[in-house]
């Protein structure tokens, strides 16, 4: 399968290198169009990939186009691909465009979809909310490409938005408090560079004891034992309602997706 990015940026890198690093035989071939030819080419070369000078060539060589732009920058893109489809499918990674929206701009029976991804992508564990809306048979060929660098969730698209606000976003979320146990460990007497080592560590080995379990709460309860300063530490937490303040982060993140669209 061709997949063709219209936008070399941050997020289509992420895939691009995860796709290529895969070296499974799921993983699309990766072409490449971005405004600036350069990140194009370069994210090409990194990833064995094609770069291309126009859109219209990158639509005709692609299965499956990828919208890889801002928000602001989605209605261009799809006026200059609509007349070209001729059956290949979109799928678009902006925050906060409907598939009304992307259906109302291109032909009656373009295929469009909704997808999500985050740049843990890049290291074979991304997270892809996906919503198929009419993409029909391309919809395995595109999970099964997806399957080779994370894991895919399929969802309503009335909950796309609160649902990127914790896997896009979580990247991010995961990044501050690591950066605040590391800040943490400094005020308690160790030097920025050991602290911030430690933490970054202590961050990583702590989502995959997460992940392996796949139950936070069973986590918990078995680090936490009674009296022990995981369970001090916790109970300070909760009294600082650190749970309200992610829940709040959530929801300014989702809130800002429709503001977006």
């Amino acid at each position: 399968m061709n997949v063709g990015f219209i936008g070399a940026g941050h997020i289509a890198g992420a895939m691009a290198r995860g796709w290529h690093a895969s070296r499974a035989t799921e993983a699309p071939s990766l072409l490449l169009y971005d405004v600036v030819p350069a990140r194009a080419a370069d994210l090409a070369e990194t990833c064995a990939g094609a770069a291309f000078d126009s859109v219209a060539d990158l639509v005709a060589a692609s299965d499956l186009v990828f919208l890889a732009v801002r928000p602001q920058d989605v209605d261009a893109a799809l006026a200059a691909i609509g007349p070209r489809l001729e059956g290949r499918g979109v799928v678009s990674l902006a925050a906060g465009v409907t598939l009304e929206r992307l259906r109302a701009a291109l032909p009656d029976d373009a295929r469009v979809a909704r997808l999500m991804p985050n740049i843990a992508a890049e290291l074979g564990l991304g997270v892809f909310l996906l919503v198929p809306g009419t993409l029909g048979a391309l919809a395995a060929p595109l999970q099964r490409a997806l399957g080779t660098i994370g894991t895919t969730v399929e969802l309503d698209e009335s909950l796309f938005d609160v649902a990127t606000a914790v896997s896009g976003c979580m990247p991010g979320f995961m990044a501050f408090i690591t950066e605040a146990f590391a800040a943490a460990a400094q005020q308690g007497g160790l030097d920025a560079q050991t602290a911030r080592r430690l933490a970054v560590a202590a961050a990583h080995g702590a989502a995959a004891t997460v992940a392996a379990s796949g139950d936070p709460a069973a986590v918990m309860a078995a680090t936490a034992t009674p009296g022990g300063m995981t369970s001090a530490g916790l109970a300070e937490l909760r009294a600082s309602s650190l749970a309200s303040a992610i829940e709040g982060a959530v929801a300014a993140a989702a809130a800002r997706a429709k503001e977006l669209a």
